[in-house]
């Protein structure tokens, strides 16, 4: 199969040398990548700037932004041919709108902020979901679309709520859940979850790629039967 994976995070500019960003090293998407190739699968993988790259022979992309990581994704899917899209990278909920006092055109790369002002406010505008859009953006309408969901908290029903919610959107085939609070304390457990519901969890990178292989697998065969 040929298969897309997003790893790593964005990097949301401010100026020329600040920018919002995240804890993801693409650690998970370098070891999907790298499971995915250790039987036989093609990758395209697609990654943030200074993630974890695979140890093996997939064709690698660096994205920088949110902006930019959606314009690659629109290009990479509409063209069509990847039978799944593994969407595992840490994308922004939030890029800069404005910063007050007024400063002028943000993320330019000529600029920097003046640090002599006592305050600056940040005003943040909320992006667009990107596992929303991969199903519009893929040419192959059939694409078996994997995303993940990161949560930070101890309830385990707010953790369900939010991935089986997540697993409801359009064309999201299947959502891998883990929780920041177990990964702190060096629990790494992937709960899986479609339609819903949860079906059944995974403790390495290695069984979670062959879990989403073996998903694929039946739902193309479904589709061409």
């Amino acid at each position: 199969m040929k298969i897309l994976v997003t790893s790593g995070a964005t990097r949301e500019p401010i100026d020329a040398v600040r920018f919002l960003s995240n804890f993801s090293t693409g650690s998970t998407g370098a070891a999907l990548a790298d499971a995915f190739l250790a039987t036989g699968h093609s990758i395209h993988y697609l990654h943030g700037m200074g993630a974890l790259l695979p140890a093996g022979p997939a064709r690698t992309e660096q994205f920088s932004s949110y902006a930019d990581l959606d314009r690659r994704l629109r290009r990479r899917l509409s063209s069509g041919g990847f039978d799944a899209v593994v969407h595992a990278a840490a994308v922004s909920d939030y890029s800069l709108g404005a910063v007050t006092p007024g400063v002028g055109r943000l993320g330019r790369s000529d600029r920097k902020l003046d640090s002599s002002r006592e305050e600056l406010t940040l005003v943040l505008r909320r992006n667009r979901k990107l596992l929303d859009r991969l199903c519009g953006y893929a040419g192959n309408r059939g694409a078996y679309i994997v995303g993940f969901k990161l949560t930070c908290t101890r309830s385990a029903r707010a953790r369900s709520e939010a991935a089986a919610k997540l697993s409801l959107g359009r064309g999201v085939r299947l959502v891998v859940h883990n929780d920041m609070l177990d990964i702190k304390a060096g629990r790494r457990v992937f709960t899986l979850y479609a339609a819903g519901r949860e079906r059944g969890r995974c403790v390495s990178a290695a069984e979670l790629a062959g879990k989403i292989t073996e998903n694929c697998k039946e739902a193309l065969h479904a589709a061409g039967s």
